[in-house]
């Protein structure tokens, strides 16, 4: 590989490094609720579920005009910009009103980012080399969120204000992008023969994989409070051990292919109850220990769930729309996740317990599992049973 080609591969890595740096404060949440003890929990939460909700419009705008309206150079540029000024700009404020508006404007500049990646893949690489580097940017994104939230955790231990520092590191992909990536040739545009049209399933799919985040959700979001109030750490333990659930992805993308080749769609069955498990060992644990291993283990279903959904969504999208289908697919993640800010309170009105939402999960994630494994199994009996003469 030439120096300008191992260039362009650093920049576009570089956008997947801060791809998951939505959970770069999570650590530091319950430290943020003692600093404004007068807003419910529910509201503080919004710090990190609010910029979920922008980034669904960001994202559907910049995958519909990105290499044909507004260049990827351009968007990249503005996005990781909003991503490390509007991302660290909390740590000047005392209004808890304006933190949500930086908020929402970090979720814009990531929203930007998000879709990106994978395109400048498709579009700047090709045959085996491009399938390596997809698999690359799994490794890399996962090292980036668990590196952003490591910083956010040690960070909080200063002060909550330092926990959105981090945030500036979007500044280094800001000049990588603006001094090594080449921009990718305009895609050409077929709305005249419906090609790009979307088919039903990809809503369906994209609407469950939409709960699915959010039932995660609760037990991201509030394991510094289960940790801290519990006696068990402090904001560094909380993201120890939330770091150990993007290590639990990258082991789950590392092995889905071998998985995925021995038992095909079984995998998604297996998927769900590993996440089920992952959820009981965090609602039943009395430890860090357990906690890790709860969050380890339902990194590894998720990162194992995604991929096979993908596989899924790539069968049934013809290949001119399959980047509106994944861009599709992560705007139902983010709605899910700004969603169970509200999915929260409304089972802790049910029962006050900050773990009966990690409760719930576990029983919707067996029975799914069960579900799933029985719609395969049906199927797939339909497909070998002979024809009667």
């Amino acid at each position: 590989m030439g120096k300008s080609k191992t260039s362009t591969v650093v920049a576009v890595m570089s956008v997947f490094f801060i791809a998951m740096g939505i959970g770069t404060i999570t650590p530091a949440l319950q430290n943020i609720a003692e600093a404004f003890p007068n807003l419910p929990f529910s509201t503080i939460l919004l710090a990190s579920t609010l910029p979920s909700l922008f980034l669904i419009p960001a994202t559907a705008w910049s995958g519909m005009v990105a290499g044909s309206k507004v260049g990827y150079r351009t968007l990249l540029l503005l996005g990781s910009l909003l991503f490390a000024v509007a991302g660290a700009a909390p740590y000047f404020m005392n209004n808890f009103t304006t933190i949500l508006v930086a908020r929402a404007l970090f979720g814009i500049g990531l929203g930007i980012i998000s879709p990106l990646g994978t395109a400048l893949i498709l579009g700047l690489f090709e045959g085996q080399q491009r399938a390596n580097m997809l698999g690359l940017s799994g490794v890399v994104m996962n090292l980036g969120g668990i590196v952003l939230q490591m910083l956010g955790a040690v960070m909080c231990t200063i002060s909550w204000r330092h926990a959105f520092l981090p945030h500036l590191l979007a500044l280094i992909t800001f000049f990588m992008v603006l001094s090594m990536l080449p921009e990718p040739e305009k895609r050409k545009e077929d709305t005249a023969t419906g090609k790009d049209k979307m088919p039903g399933a990809v809503y369906l799919i994209g609407a469950l994989f939409g709960i699915s985040m959010m039932l995660n959700y609760p037990m991201l979001v509030n394991m510094s409070t289960i940790i801290i109030t519990g006696n068990l750490g402090d904001a560094a333990s909380a993201g120890v051990v939330l770091s150990m659930f993007t290590v639990g992805g990258m082991i789950g993308g590392a092995v889905f292919g071998k998985l995925h080749q021995y038992i095909k769609l079984n995998v998604i069955p297996l998927s769900l109850i590993i996440i089920s498990l992952g959820m009981g060992s965090v609602f039943y644990a009395n430890s860090l220990i357990m906690l890790t291993v709860g969050s380890t283990l339902v990194g590894f279903g998720f990162s194992i769930l995604m991929p096979a959904v993908m596989m899924i969504i790539g069968s049934i999208v013809p290949p001119a729309a399959f980047a509106s289908a994944s861009g599709m697919l992560m705007a139902f993640m983010n709605l899910g996740g700004f969603i169970s800010t509200y999915y929260i309170a409304l089972l802790l009105n049910i029962n006050n317990y900050i773990r009966f939402p990690i409760f719930v999960a576990m029983v919707v994630y067996a029975i799914s599992a069960v579900v799933f494994y029985t719609l395969i199994k049906t199927k797939y009996s339909k497909s070998i049973t002979p024809p009667v003469n």
